[in-house]
C-alpha cells in the first residue's frame, strides 16, 4: 500500500523520470507502454499529466461467448480518483471509448483513460478537458466488435516487437503526460520515488552547467556519473 506521501510526491516527476528511475531500479520495461499518444485535451502536447492507480478492463471481441461478463458496465464500475486502462485485442478496427463514456467517466471520478486500441469522439474528448491515451482512433463504435471481460484484473498491454510486453495489475501506479505512459508496480513507489528525487536533482545540475557553456559529456561524467 502506498503511503500518503509518495502520491503526493509522485505527480511532479515526468514520465521520462519515473522511466529512467525504473531502468535504473533494474526493471527491464522501465515500465514503459509504447505506441500509447496523448490525444486529449491536446495531441502530444501540452502541460497534461495524469497519475493514479490503475483500473484495469479486458476487452474481448463480441464473438467470444466464453470469457466472463462483468455485473455492470466498466464504465459504471471506475472507482474514483482512478486512470482506467483498457486493454483492446489487437487488429481490431473500432473505438472502445467514446464521448459518452468520458462524460459518464468525469461524474464517476476518473482521472484519464489509458486505451490500448482505439477511441472516437475526439473533439468531445477535447472540449471535455478529459486526458485521453491511445494507440489510434476510429469512427466506428464497440457494439459490434469487442464487449468488456473482466475488471481490476492483470491485463497485458500489446507488445512493441522491439519492447517487452507490460501487465498492468489493479492498483499499479500509472504516470502519463506527453512525453507517454509509464506503470509503476505498486510496490515499487517508494522506490521509484527516492530514485527520481536522486536522478532529476542531478539532471538540474546538469542543465545548469550546459546553460553555463560546459561540455556535455563532462557534464555528464562529472554530474551522473
Amino acid at each position: 500500500m502506498a503511503s500518503a506521501s509518495h502520491t503526493e510526491a509522485l505527480p511532479f516527476y515526468a514520465s521520462c523520470d519515473v522511466a529512467d528511475a525504473l531502468l535504473t531500479l533494474g526493471h527491464t520495461s522501465a515500465g514503459y507502454i509504447p505506441d500509447i499518444h496523448l490525444w486529449s485535451p491536446q495531441f502530444k502536447g501540452g502541460n497534461t499529466r495524469v497519475f493514479g492507480p490503475a483500473y484495469t478492463v479486458q476487452m474481448v471481441p463480441a464473438s467470444d461467448k466464453e470469457s466472463p461478463k462483468p455485473d455492470q458496465h466498466f464504465v459504471d464500475a471506475i472507482p474514483e480518483g482512478s486512470v482506467v486502462c483498457i486493454s483492446q485485442p489487437a487488429n481490431m478496427v473500432n473505438a472502445v471509448w467514446g464521448g459518452l463514456m468520458t462524460a459518464r467517466a468525469q461524474v464517476k471520478g476518473a482521472l484519464g483513460v489509458i486505451v490500448d486500441g482505439r477511441i472516437r469522439d475526439l473533439n468531445e474528448q477535447r472540449e471535455a478537458g478529459f486526458p485521453v491515451f491511445a494507440k489510434a482512433t476510429s469512427i466506428m463504435g464497440a457494439g459490434p466488435f469487442t464487449r468488456a471481460s473482466t475488471l481490476n484484473a492483470p491485463i497485458t498491454m500489446q507488445p512493441n516487437p522491439n519492447h517487452p510486453a507490460v501487465t498492468i495489475h489493479a492498483g499499479d501506479y500509472i504516470v502519463a503526460d506527453a512525453d507517454g505512459i509509464v506503470v509503476i508496480p505498486k510496490d515499487m513507489l517508494a522506490q521509484v520515488e527516492t530514485q527520481c528525487k536522486k536522478s532529476t536533482a542531478a539532471d538540474d545540475q546538469c542543465m545548469a552547467a550546459l546553460k553555463a557553456g560546459e561540455n556535455l559529456a563532462a557534464t555528464f561524467k562529472k554530474y551522473r556519473g
